[in-house]
């Protein structure tokens, strides 16, 4: 990121990823590296991570994922429950 410009929202939170990619834990071992691009290609900047911090994140993201999916889930169920309940409601001539 160039000095003296602001930045928007959106490249502050990327930053703000890589802060806490970086704060994972203090182990210097290489296991790996993440690099943070803007929508336009520049480099916000880059995290080595040690074997430890790739299974933290990915243990994190992958909670994260499967919270969405069952919310997602749930959503889709109570949607199909409605769904009966008209179909019910207009098979019986849409008396209440």
């Amino acid at each position: 990121m160039m000095a003296g410009r602001g930045f928007s929202n959106d490249e502050l939170r990327l930053y703000e990823l890589l802060q806490q990619f970086l704060a994972l834990s203090d182990d210097e071992t290489v296991a790996g590296r993440i690099i943070v691009q803007g929508p336009d290609g520049t480099i916000v900047g880059d995290a080595t991570l040690a074997a430890v911090d790739v299974e933290a994140a990915t243990d994190a993201l992958y909670r994260m994922n499967v919270q969405r999916a069952e919310a997602l889930n749930v959503a889709d169920e109570a949607i199909a429950a409605v769904g009966d309940e008209a179909e019910a409601f207009l098979r019986d001539g849409g008396a209440l």
